[in-house]
């Protein structure tokens, strides 16, 4: 990915923009709120936003590299590799955070290995 160009930065801060707000907007709304209730009832279609936005951004940032690899398995064998390694733990420990944090261990480890 270019770093220099005006797109980079210019996503970097949209994504800071987002992710504060999707943080912050709970606390700054009152507890009688109507959007604060809207928000977080079950079921609402906004729950489904911030995994939507973590989706996007990984695609974002893994699709290029994917295909700038090509049918080299060495490239490609560290995305795979983490994203089994995230598929299993998830599974197993049953904890999002922890499973995310195992994937990004085995790509670590896969991507050094590739090297």
């Amino acid at each position: 990915m270019n770093a220099d160009g005006l797109g980079f930065w210019g996503a970097v801060i949209a994504m800071a923009v987002i992710t504060y707000l999707t943080r912050a907007l709970p606390f700054m709304l009152s507890e009688r709120s109507r959007l604060l209730r809207h928000l977080s009832r079950e079921g609402s279609a906004l729950a489904a936003l911030g995994p939507s936005l973590l989706a996007g951004i990984a695609a974002a940032v893994i699709v290029p590299d994917l295909l700038d690899a090509g049918d080299q398995a060495a490239r490609i064998a560290p995305y795979v590799g983490g994203l089994a390694v995230t598929g299993v733990a998830a599974r197993m420990v049953g904890n999002t955070g922890v499973a995310v944090l195992m994937g990004m261990a085995g790509y670590g480890i896969l991507l050094a290995l590739a090297a």
